[in-house]
């Protein structure tokens, strides 16, 4: 568990787990961590979510389980890869990996 999660909140589902459907893999890994960042709106929650498979539209998924959606996702990393650092800010930027981020970054 973690303490930045209100125990109350159904969040602490993605603790254990969630079944996204067997169409799309069914049950997932317990979360590495998940964080309560803020409350922008009376009815939004903003969090910070750290995973350890990345099954297509997991996220979005995970939380459609819970009961909850997402309005936004921003992905920042990706394996040992920090693409912030990577890229820049700049949506939509791509470059090619180096052999050493392939094999330390992503374990390949």
């Amino acid at each position: 568990q973690n303490n930045n999660c209100d125990n109350s909140m159904p969040l602490l589902e993605l603790y254990k787990g969630v079944d996204i459907g067997a169409k799309y893999g069914g049950m997932t890994k317990p979360v590495h961590e998940l964080i309560v960042l803020g409350h922008p709106t009376d009815k939004s929650t903003l969090v910070r979510i750290t995973i350890g498979e990345g099954k297509n539209r997991q996220v979005r998924r995970m939380f459609h389980a819970i009961g909850s959606g997402v309005m936004r996702l921003h992905r920042c990393k990706v394996g040992n890869i920090d693409l912030e650092t990577m890229l820049g800010s700049k949506e939509g930027s791509w470059r090619l990996l180096s052999e050493d981020e392939i094999e330390r970054g992503l374990g390949w």
